[in-house]
């Protein structure tokens, strides 16, 4: 496992160039309560997972952590980073991993751009990025995350064969990043699946997530797109 109880230092931090991304909301006392207790138990520094044993993996955007508890209950060998700015789902996420005493999970709660740049070369096994915002006015493209300057970073810090999953229910956000990884060498298309809103939920290795959820009610169709890293 890796070293607990880091903390990401802050200083100089380049945040104000994400002050657009959420980071407050309506807490719940539970949720508000696990932030200020529990946050600096779980809080871990991006150049701590160089120095992890075995496999690690990253989840940027986790939401209320649900999909990220679940990935880390089924492989109690990887150790997995959960990268998250809204506090509230931070919160929930915290109560669940101190009910379910997991030890297997940290969190960094800076913008992900920024924790790629700390993170040690090849140190990722696996990245999974479900939902994230589409930001679908022309004027805030540049408020997407995946944009090919974060997949060039995202190519540094993963290992050889590594993957990354990603799912959206926004069809010009899917083609938007089908496009973006076209422009990155070193990425090559493993898998690329539609399913229709109203079919049944296939079978994946991720749940069903909120905003998903919230997609198919919606009508959206959802589509999975999984890269692997290759050697060139």
């Amino acid at each position: 496992m890796c070293p607990p109880n880091q903390t990401l230092d802050k200083t100089n931090s380049p945040e104000q160039a994400f002050s657009y991304i959420r980071r407050r909301g309506r807490f719940t006392h539970a949720q508000s309560r696990a932030y200020a207790d529990l946050l600096e138990r779980y809080r871990i520094s991006p150049q701590d997972l160089g120095q992890c044993a075995g496999p690690v993996g990253m989840e940027i955007g986790f939401g209320m952590g649900a999909e990220l508890l679940g990935w880390a209950r089924q492989n109690p060998a990887w150790y997995l980073c959960g990268v998250e700015l809204y506090q509230p789902g931070i919160g929930a996420m915290l109560t669940r991993l101190h009910s379910q005493q997991l030890v297997n999970v940290g969190i960094v709660d800076q913008p992900a751009q920024q924790v790629l740049a700390a993170l040690p070369e090849q140190s990722l096994s696996e990245v999974r990025i479900f939902f994230p915002d589409p930001w679908p006015k022309k004027r805030h493209f540049k408020r997407r995350l995946i944009q090919t300057e974060f997949l060039q970073q995202l190519r540094r810090v993963m290992k050889v064969q590594a993957l990354i999953r990603l799912a959206t229910d926004w069809a010009p956000y899917a083609d938007w990043m089908v496009e973006q990884f076209a422009e990155v060498s070193g990425f090559k298309l493993v898998e690329d699946r539609l399913r229709r809103a109203d079919a049944a939920s296939a079978t994946t290795v991720r749940g069903t997530t909120k905003f998903e959820a919230r997609g198919e009610r919606l009508g959206h169709n959802i589509r999975d797109l999984v890269y692997e890293k290759t050697a060139n």
